[in-house]
């Protein structure tokens, strides 16, 4: 990063000589790119209402409603596993606990 400052700045170059390669036309962003760039960047619409298809799904919001619930379970299944040991109790925690990790 410091060698590209240095070249822009033309202080690593002998006095006199000419830059092949980067000479201040290729360095320069050309004006037709930048008024396309300009142009392709939309305003900011933060007063606009939302567009068709964003911000109307609940599916997110349902999914973490589903793991807060999966984690309160934990909480609950996670003292009973060791005070009532039995294959109810330990394939509960065993889907609780793939739930809680895959998600």
């Amino acid at each position: 990063m410091a060698a590209l400052v240095l070249l822009r700045a033309g202080l690593m170059r002998p006095r006199g000589a000419q830059m092949a390669l980067l000479g201040r036309t290729l360095l320069r962003r050309p004006a037709a790119l930048a008024a396309v760039a300009d142009r392709s960047v939309p305003a900011r619409q933060s007063h606009s209402p939302p567009q068709q298809g964003h911000g109307t799904s609940k599916a997110a919001s349902l999914h973490w409603t589903g793991e807060r619930a999966v984690s309160v379970l934990l909480l609950g299944l996670l003292p009973a596993a060791y005070l009532y040991p039995g294959p109810a109790v330990d394939y509960s925690l065993a889907a609780a606990l793939t739930l809680h990790g895959h998600w």
